[in-house]
């Protein structure tokens, strides 16, 4: 999963709980809103509802009607009913059925709030109290009660439900939409790091820029750190192999003037066993030199037309070559998986194999073919056959003793190949002779 669904994921979900939350309690604030609200309503009219009783002369109880016309027009939703002493009820106009069955406050003088059942099924909020008005013999006890239909109420909250839950999902939309690119800023410098690192892999001298947040750039300065200590290893084990090659190279000439002096003695069973180690060497210490400074590097990548163009210009120039026809068709721009210490052994290893056997003709090509790319090396010579091709690539494989060299550099190319994910195949050239062909994924360069 990448971080960047990770933090979209993460700030959808709190986004969510949080805005459900947000739904509940207001919710829950507006319904206790109305709650007061109407209790304060049903007080309110309580209140003025006693003061417009009165006991009369002869000790009738007497009821002014409330001026609001709601409790005179028939199903307004608010009533009220007043019971004197155990007689029966009386009602507002607003009445529609039979007087509310409430149950009596135990203490006089108290308000009592209760949501009551009416007949039809629905639902009034109450208030009711019982007071005492009159005095000796005229004394009366009086139960009041004021009732409002609770339908307007649950309506209302209803709606403050259903216009919060859509006006919320929008403020929800609004802010996944700000986490998103407030994701993307902030993974920003992540991309910036991923676009330089492939730059420094075409490029391995070239370092990550300082310009990051202070969160990322402890990351970045290891990361240079790194390349630092990838590139001085490189370079010492580049050092290491040179100084190896040449600690080497003097021994190896003396034990080969060695083997033809066995030779001549007439001893050629000595002498071929002795020219057979010291290949054997000679292709053990080429190889492990190039394995070695192959493992050094990873991802380098460097450009072939201006290698091609300098091996070409200093072997044109070597005596006995001016016979030979050179054509480089090398575009700018096309790069290899090796650096340029790599590409120069390697090219120079094809490119000395082509003028031993090449009569006048060397062609040097690289390009793309379909999602491969490919660099090749053509003479005019000989050739290969197809049943020796295996065997030229064998350590010291040397078709014709005659020629000069170890039968390593094919072998080494071999190896390189392989080691940087390419393909060395051997096969006729167009122009007669043996086709040196490297191939290689054009998406790796």
């Amino acid at each position: 999963m990448s971080l960047s669904l990770r933090l979209l994921l993460a700030a959808a979900i709190t986004t969510t709980l949080a805005l459900v939350a947000t739904v509940i309690v207001f919710n829950f604030l507006f319904r206790l809103y109305f709650e007061d609200r109407t209790r304060n309503e049903l007080e309110t009219y309580l209140l003025l509802l006693t003061g417009n009783i009165d006991v009369s002369a002869v000790g009738e109880v007497e009821v002014t009607p409330i001026s609001d016309p709601r409790f005179n027009q028939a199903l307004s939703g608010y009533y009220w009913q007043i019971q004197v002493d155990d007689k029966d009820p009386v009602l507002s106009p607003s009445f529609w059925a039979a007087p509310l069955a409430l149950e009596r406050p135990h203490m006089a003088g108290v308000i009592s709030f209760e949501d009551v059942i009416t007949g039809t099924g629905g639902t009034v909020a109450v208030a009711s109290w019982v007071i005492t008005i009159g005095e000796g013999d005229m004394q009366r006890e009086i139960f009041l009660a004021i009732a409002i239909d609770r339908e307007d109420l649950d309506v209302s909250v209803s709606g403050f439900l259903a216009n919060s839950v859509i006006w919320l999902a929008i403020l929800g939309l609004f802010l996944f939409a700000a986490s998103w690119i407030q994701v993307k800023l902030g993974l920003n410098p992540l991309q910036k790091i991923r676009s330089e690192i492939g730059r420094v892999s075409k490029s391995p001298r070239t370092r990550l820029s300082s310009n990051y947040p202070t969160e990322v750039l402890p990351l970045v300065e290891e990361v240079n750190q790194l390349l630092d200590a990838n590139a001085d290893a490189l370079d010492r084990a580049r050092s290491r192999a040179g100084n190896l090659a040449h600690g080497l190279k003097t021994p190896l000439t003396i034990m080969l003037g060695v083997e033809r002096k066995v030779r001549r003695s007439g001893n050629d069973a000595l002498a071929d066993d002795l020219l057979a180690e010291i290949t054997s060497i000679q292709h053990t210490v080429e190889r492990e030199l190039a394995l070695s400074r192959d493992s050094q590097q990873v991802l380098r990548q460097c450009s072939i037309h201006p290698i091609a163009t300098r091996l070409h210009r200093a072997l044109s120039r070597q005596p006995g070559t001016e016979h030979i026809r050179w054509d480089v068709d090398v575009p700018e721009g096309l790069y290899i998986p090796f650096d340029e210490f790599d590409l120069t052994e390697l090219l120079g290893n094809l490119l000395d194999n082509a003028m031993k056997w090449s009569e006048s003709h060397i062609w040097v090509r690289a390009g793309q073919d379909g999602p491969q790319a490919f660099l090749s090396v053509d003479d005019d010579g000989p050739g290969i056959p197809d049943t020796a091709i295996s065997a030229a690539l064998e350590r010291g494989g040397r078709l014709d003793s005659q020629q000069p060299g170890s039968g390593l550099g094919l072998t080494i190319v071999n190896d390189m190949a392989l080691a940087h994910g390419c393909v060395l195949s051997l096969q006729r050239s167009p122009i007669g002779g043996l086709s040196a062909r490297i191939t290689w994924s054009a998406s790796d360069a």
